[in-house]
C-alpha cells in the first residue's frame, strides 16, 4: 500500500522509439487555460489526442464547443472529434467564469479563430468517451479540466467504461491551498459538487492537480511575449493570456489546466500523495470543497476500504514552465499530432 507515501512515476508508460507515447482524451470547458492545455497536447511529440468532450463551466457549452472546434481548425487538427457534453450541472444549475475568461471564454480573442459550426449529429460527450475507452482499453488517459459533469454521467450510466482508462487526471480541488470561488472551494468542483463527489467516490484513484500546485505555475509577461512570436497561434494565445492575467494579481495568470495536461504527460513534474478523498455537498459555506484525509499520513490504517486520489502537493515549477513554453513557442511543432501513433 502506498497510502500517505510520496508517489513519483506511474508504472506502465508506453515507450515507442525511445519516446513516451500518450493517448489523451480531453474533457474540457474551453476557456483560456483549457485552450492552452489542448495546445500543449497537440504540440508535444509523442502525444495523440484521441478525442475531446466539452462541458459547460468557464463559459456555456455551445461557446466551449465552438472555441474547441475553432482552435483545432487554427492548428490544422480538424480530424479530432469534438463531442458536446453536459450543458448544466447534475443539479440543473448553470454557472460560468466569464468574469475571468471573458464573454467568449477566450479573453476576447475568439474572433481570431476560424468559425466552425458544431455538428448536431455528434455523439454526446460521455458516450463518445465510453466508446473510445472500449476501443483502446488501458491506453487512453482521460484529462478533465472542467466541471466533472460528463465523467459523472458516465459513472452513472456506464461505470465499467472508466475502468478502461489508463489513468484519470483531474484539474480540481484545493487540499491545503485557499479556494478560488469560496474560501475552501475550487471552481471546477464548486461548479458541480455532486459530479465531483460521484467521480472521487469511484474506484479510479485519479490524479488531482489542484490549487495547491497550479497557483505556483504562472504565466508572466516574459512568457506572454515569447508566446506572441509563435506563428499562427501567437496573437490568440498571448492575447488570451494577457486578458486572463488582468483578472488575476500581479503574480501572473495561474496555468491550472496546462499543468494538469503536463502532469498527464510527465507525472514526475509533481510530487504526489495518496489519500482518502471526498467532496462536501451540503455545507452552506463549503459546498464543492475537496476533503482529503491528511490524518492518513500518520495513521495509514484510516485509509482501509476508502476511495483515494493521488493529490499533487508539490511541483517543479521551473521545469513545468520550460515544458509548457517550449511546446507553445516551438517554431516547428511536432508534425501530425492528430494522427494516432503506430
Amino acid at each position: 500500500s502506498c497510502h500517505g507515501q510520496e508517489l513519483r512515476r506511474p508504472p506502465g508508460e508506453l515507450r515507442s522509439g525511445g519516446e513516451v507515447m500518450h493517448r489523451i482524451w480531453l474533457d474540457c470547458d474551453t476557456g483560456v487555460d483549457d485552450a492552452l492545455a489542448l495546445l500543449l497536447a497537440l504540440r508535444v511529440r509523442g502525444c495523440h489526442v484521441a478525442g475531446i468532450s466539452t462541458v459547460a463551466g468557464n463559459c456555456p457549452l455551445e461557446q466551449a464547443t465552438r472555441n474547441t472546434l475553432g482552435l483545432l481548425a487554427l492548428v490544422g487538427s480538424t480530424r479530432i472529434g469534438v463531442h458536446p457534453g453536459a450543458a448544466r450541472a447534475l443539479d440543473g444549475s448553470v454557472g460560468d467564469a466569464r468574469h475571468v475568461h471573458g464573454s467568449d471564454g477566450l479573453g476576447g480573442m475568439a474572433h481570431l479563430l476560424p468559425e466552425v459550426r458544431p455538428d448536431p449529429r455528434r455523439e454526446p460527450g460521455h458516450t463518445a468517451l465510453a466508446r473510445a475507452l472500449r476501443r483502446q482499453p488501458g491506453q487512453i488517459t482521460v484529462v478533465a479540466t472542467g466541471p466533472l459533469t460528463n465523467l459523472a454521467l458516465l459513472a452513472l450510466t456506464d461505470p465499467r467504461a472508466l475502468d478502461l482508462a489508463r489513468e484519470l487526471v483531474i484539474m480540481g480541488g484545493a487540499m491545503r491551498a485557499p479556494g478560488n470561488v469560496a474560501p475552501t472551494v475550487e471552481f471546477n468542483f464548486g461548479a458541480d459538487p455532486d459530479a465531483a463527489r460521484l467521480v472521487l467516490r469511484g474506484p479510479w484513484n485519479p490524479r488531482l492537480v489542484g490549487l495547491d500546485v497550479t497557483t505556483q505555475v504562472r504565466a508572466d509577461a516574459a512568457l506572454r511575449e515569447r508566446v506572441a512570436q509563435t506563428p499562427r497561434l501567437g496573437p490568440l494565445a498571448a492575447g488570451a493570456l494577457g486578458a486572463y492575467a488582468t483578472a488575476y494579481s500581479s503574480l501572473g495568470a495561474p496555468l491550472h489546466d496546462p499543468l494538469a495536461m503536463a502532469a498527464a504527460l510527465d507525472p514526475s513534474l509533481l510530487e504526489w500523495v495518496q489519500l482518502p478523498v471526498d467532496v462536501e455537498i451540503r455545507g452552506e459555506l463549503t459546498r464543492g470543497a475537496l476533503v482529503a484525509d491528511l490524518r492518513v499520513l500518520e495513521r495509514p490504517e484510516l485509509a482501509e476500504g476508502r476511495p483515494t486520489a493521488r493529490i499533487a502537493r508539490g511541483v517543479d515549477a521551473p521545469r513545468a514552465l520550460t515544458m509548457l513554453s517550449e511546446a507553445w513557442c516551438a517554431r516547428d511543432p511536432a508534425a501530425g499530432q492528430h494522427r494516432p501513433p503506430t
